[in-house]
């Protein structure tokens, strides 16, 4: 049997109350049991926020240990590059230049030598001014074109209007 003091206390908590406070908006009354009040609390999921960081550490650690353990082989096994002398009538490579052996594989095997990379540049150049003599060429055939009457600016004489026969039109479709 609830007391009447229970019964208070619920509706206290439904409603604002006497003293116009309420319930918590984070706790809501479940049950009351033999001793104690037990209270649901409601809290935003934490299921996607543990399911990004358990997905973020695999892929982390999938990726990570293989390429730590493959840094630590180069570094122990082939190590830095030592400077040398350059033979007489040798051009050494670009990639020659770099000390450590894994930023002297990325240079020779993915990234393009400077050489190359000036070459290109200038190769992008050479074709932008290319276009650009042929755009203004061409302008230079319009204007004279243009001048001179020749080209595509002719134009058809149009009749008089008054030759023009509306009787057809005079009469609604039957």
């Amino acid at each position: 049997m609830i007391s009447r003091l229970h019964c208070a206390q619920r509706w206290a908590l439904r409603t604002e109350g006497v003293l116009g406070r309420g319930a918590p908006s984070a706790a809501v009354p479940v049950r009351f049991s033999s001793s104690d009040k037990r209270v649901f609390v409601i809290r935003p999921s934490r299921y996607h926020d543990r399911k990004f960081t358990s997905y973020l550490k695999f892929y982390i650690l999938l990726g990570a240990i293989p390429a730590g353990i493959f840094i630590t082989f180069i570094n122990i096994f082939y190590g830095p590059a030592e400077l040398a002398e350059i033979p007489e009538g040798y051009v050494p490579e670009h990639w020659e230049y770099y000390q450590h052996p894994i930023t002297r594989w990325l240079s020779r095997n993915i990234f393009h030598s400077f050489e190359e990379s000036y070459e290109r540049g200038l190769a992008i150049l050479s074709t932008e001014n290319e276009k650009r003599q042929l755009r203004l060429y061409e302008d230079i055939a319009r204007a004279s074109m243009r001048k001179k009457g020749d080209g595509p600016w002719y134009f058809y004489e149009t009749l008089d209007k008054n030759l023009i026969d509306h009787e057809p039109k005079s009469e609604p479709d039957h």
